[in-house]
């Protein structure tokens, strides 16, 4: 007895997806006519709104198969970054965003890529380009804490998560330099 690949149908697939957009449109206009009609003190629904489309990148980058680990964690990096700094402006900008919770993003996101490094040394350069990319992204905290004064009232943080995204970047190097300048290369057609 032969055994055929399981064939997915895609008209199921899009409707599915239709009828969960059509139902995140409902939910975000029924939050925006609650907080218009109860609350004025803040615009909450945006957080809602700001979540429902957090959730639709996450599932959409989700649903394509064969997927780089490296690329999940970028994106899901930076999307998480700014829904963060979307919260905390629309609930009055206190700074935990950009204080906090970003330099916690950071860690967490480099450090998933030195693991990434250590458990697939030999396949890295697959993850090059993304740990570039969030390396770079990495430093933008850094670099408001130098050039811009107030912004970043508790700068050990991103002292902290500069610090281990530059050591990151670093052991990556260490480990799969040529690779990852060869991957570089065959990319970006250097």
């Amino acid at each position: 007895m032969t055994l055929y690949p399981k064939i997915r149908n895609a008209k199921k697939e899009n409707l599915a997806i239709k009828i969960m957009l059509l139902i995140s449109i409902v939910i975000a206009i029924i939050c925006v006519i609650v907080n218009v009609c109860t609350s004025t003190k803040y615009l909450w629904c945006l957080i809602v709104i700001a979540g429902i489309i957090y959730s639709w990148i996450t599932v959409m980058y989700s649903i394509h198969r064969n997927i780089n680990i490296a690329s999940s964690v970028m994106i899901q990096f930076i999307a998480i970054s700014l829904f963060t700094l979307c919260i905390d402006y629309i609930l009055g900008y206190s700074g935990w965003a950009i204080n906090l919770a970003i330099p916690i993003i950071i860690m967490v996101a480099n450090v998933t890529i030195l693991i990434l490094t250590f458990v697939s040394v030999h396949r890295y350069y697959k993850y090059a380009v993304y740990q570039l990319i969030i390396f770079v992204f990495s430093m933008i905290p850094l670099i408001i804490l130098l050039t811009s004064e107030g912004i970043i009232t508790r700068p050990i943080f991103t002292i902290i998560a500069s610090s281990i995204a530059l050591f990151t970047f670093v052991m990556a190097l260490l480990l799969c330099g040529r690779n990852i300048v060869e991957e570089l290369d065959r990319r970006l057609h250097m």
